[in-house]
């Protein structure tokens, strides 16, 4: 008798001190803790398990707003600003080195890259939200220098064009369009998951009340309504939960091609233009 005591002292134990979870899988966990739940359950333990419920379903809002600023939802736009600029570049450092006695634009063409790009594209290696102001001072002094006549006179004006739409677009994604995303604060994602850990806790500790550690079938019931629990648990140090996610998420932006690598023309093909939007 005392044996099975121990052992379902051990059972309670195990699922009333709180466990941590990936964010990923607390609205999951809440939902099967919903499909396994006892069909009598009192008004306190229906009370904990829709919290639960609420708190899986906070976890997977931090979630959402953070995808939507994330850099992976941001790498498309700027890398099709990133592109534009450096086909101008490119197109202007081409003209520039044709002879003067084959054109003459090749003065005009080397004095318009070196008023608009002294250092090169390196503003193109910046992050998206940082590449939009500096996009926006490089269009501004281009309308407000008389440039984009003189542009338009030896480059393409569809060159131009592709530059304003990307801007745009760039500027759409970044929230500047007045559809504004207000990015989480950093430690939101795990305040939600420790949440979400806490209130699994409680509904265990409902479960828990007045259960007789005698009753073999009390501590089965209480086991079987607990058992998702048990493959989604995570063993770790603290803080390693939220750090696993931001990895999963991709917080780090895929390396910018070299700005001052040779200007390659797109090819007629949709799928290698950049300037089509998907």
């Amino acid at each position: 008798m005392l044996d099975q005591i121990q052992n379902a002292a051990a059972v309670l134990a195990q699922y009333t001190t709180t466990a941590r979870f990936n964010s990923r899988h607390c609205s999951f966990l809440a939902r099967q803790l919903e499909a396994v739940a006892p069909a009598d359950l009192t008004t306190e333990q229906r009370e904990a398990l829709t919290l639960v419920l609420t708190r899986g379903n906070e976890v997977d809002e931090v979630r959402k707003a953070r995808q939507r600023l994330a850099p992976p939802a941001l790498r498309a736009p700027r890398n099709t600003m990133v592109t534009a600029w450096a086909s101008l570049s490119g197109v202007l450092s081409a003209l520039a080195s044709v002879p003067a006695k084959v054109a003459p634009t090749g003065e005009e063409a080397t004095k318009l890259s070196s008023v608009l790009f002294p250092e090169g594209v390196v503003f193109t290696t910046y992050d998206a939200g940082a590449l939009w102001a500096a996009s926006r001072v490089l269009l501004e002094r281009i309308e407000e220098e008389g440039l984009r006549a003189r542009l338009d006179a030896i480059v393409h004006p569809s060159v131009m064009q592709s530059i304003e739409r990307a801007y745009a677009e760039l500027a759409a994604a970044v929230g500047l369009d007045g559809n504004v995303t207000k990015l989480p604060p950093k430690r939101a994602l795990l305040e939600a998951t420790t949440r979400f850990s806490l209130a699994v806790a409680a509904y265990a500790r409902a479960l828990a009340l007045k259960i007789d550690e005698t009753d073999v079938d009390a501590i089965t019931r209480f086991r079987d309504a607990l058992a998702p629990i048990d493959p989604l648990r995570v063993s770790g140090r603290a803080g390693s939960v939220e750090e696993e996610d931001g990895d999963d998420e991709g917080d780090v932006e895929e390396p910018t091609p070299d700005p001052n690598a040779p200007f390659v023309p797109a090819s007629d093909d949709p799928i290698d233009n950049p300037f089509i939007t998907p």
